[in-house]
């Protein structure tokens, strides 16, 4: 399912059963556009991992992002993840 709230606000949710192990997925997520070369992510899902990121258009042609997936089940203990991302168009 997704929602655009208005147009800086996007927002969206996936649910699914497997048969054969009666395993249920679900996930949250949103975009916030802060203007028009930043937008700000987040998601959440069953496994209570939690994921933000943060992209920045530098300039035409080159994208920054920075982003964290966080094991919301083992918070203190660490294993958590960080990336960078630099886009280049040519």
């Amino acid at each position: 399912m997704y929602q655009k709230v208005n147009d800086q606000l996007e927002s969206g949710m996936n649910l699914s059963w497997v048969a054969g192990t009666n395993e249920t997925k679900f996930g949250l997520g949103c975009v916030y556009k802060v203007d028009d070369h930043t937008s700000i992510r987040a998601k959440v899902n069953n496994n209570s991992q939690i994921g933000l990121s943060f992209t920045h258009r530098l300039r035409k042609g080159i994208q920054l992002t920075l982003s964290a997936l966080i094991d919301g089940k083992s918070f203190n203990q660490g294993g958590h993840k960080i990336g960078l991302g630099l886009e280049l168009e040519a």
